[in-house]
């Protein structure tokens, strides 16, 4: 098993601050006018559009008061629209709307911008053993939150 010294954790906050930091300048070149904590909503929903707050808050790693006022501009936007859950209508879920359709060609380019500064040099193979470490990264990770879990 790999020993990993300090340098790992500090590398691993720096190439995630690097890249939120490019995240930014991309999406504010964008002109679609999303902030960085909305495409980590946007995200969310693109991949289970309809849920909970709570849910979008563990995902997107958000207290859910500060995620509320997020959710609220994008939905003063057009952006999102909020819906009563048709099991519990004390549960309210939050749905895409059309208006992002039209912008997510611009977002993508700046993500596919972004990525390009990043993975500037790379080789192909190296990026795909870069993306194979991570999957592995997140897999062990992830079992070691089942196990957590299970423990408690």
């Amino acid at each position: 098993m790999a020993a990993p010294d300090e340098e790992f954790g500090w590398l691993q906050r720096d190439v995630f601050r690097l890249l939120q930091r490019a995240w930014d300048r991309h999406l504010r070149a964008s002109g679609t006018g999303i902030t960085v904590p909305q495409s980590r909503v946007f995200a969310a929903l693109r991949q289970r559009d309809g849920l909970t707050q709570t849910e979008i808050a563990d995902l997107v790693m958000m207290e859910k008061a500060p995620l509320g006022r997020v959710i609220d501009r994008m939905e003063e936007q057009g952006l999102v629209t909020r819906r009563p859950d048709p099991a519990d209508r004390r549960v309210r879920r939050v749905y895409l709307t059309p208006a992002l359709d039209e912008m997510q060609d611009r977002l993508w380019a700046a993500a596919f911008g972004m990525f390009d500064t990043a993975l500037d040099g790379f080789t192909a193979a190296e990026y795909e053993t870069l993306v194979s470490m991570f999957r592995r990264i997140k897999a062990n990770l992830e079992a070691g939150e089942a196990d957590e879990g299970r423990a408690e």
